[in-house]
């Protein structure tokens, strides 16, 4: 498989690492990006615009949560996978998630629940 970029944006330097981990145990090729607030990774997209794969966090520091900073990515990564990997399993997020057209995905991270968006 060609090299992919994926961004993965979690406050939690852990749960960051443990995506991370995942994602190149399955495909050591891809070039991993990380943001710990939804407002560092619009940042970084400045500088990197040709991700292929999103992973975030609802709950973050900062002005943005992972749902408003999903709106903002669906409207300029149409084709993209965003999957939203969270604690928050309240029946309005993953309503809202479901709406916005992102997979939803409950903590902890593991590889089964992480492993069947990347493909």
């Amino acid at each position: 498989m060609s090299q992919k970029k994926t961004l993965i944006v979690d406050d939690s330097t852990v749960t960051r690492l443990m995506i991370r981990k995942i994602i190149l145990d399955k495909y050591p090729d891809w070039e991993i990006l990380e943001a710990s607030s939804a407002d560092d990774a619009k940042s970084l997209l400045t500088d990197h615009q040709d991700i292929d794969f999103f992973t975030l966090d609802q709950n973050m520091p900062g002005n943005l949560s992972g749902l408003d900073l999903a709106e903002d990515l669906k409207k300029n990564y149409k084709n993209t996978k965003v999957i939203l990997i969270t604690a928050n399993i309240q029946d309005a997020i993953k309503n809202r998630a479901k709406l916005i057209g992102i997979d939803f995905v409950e903590k902890p991270v593991t590889a089964e629940k992480i492993i069947s968006h990347l493909d």
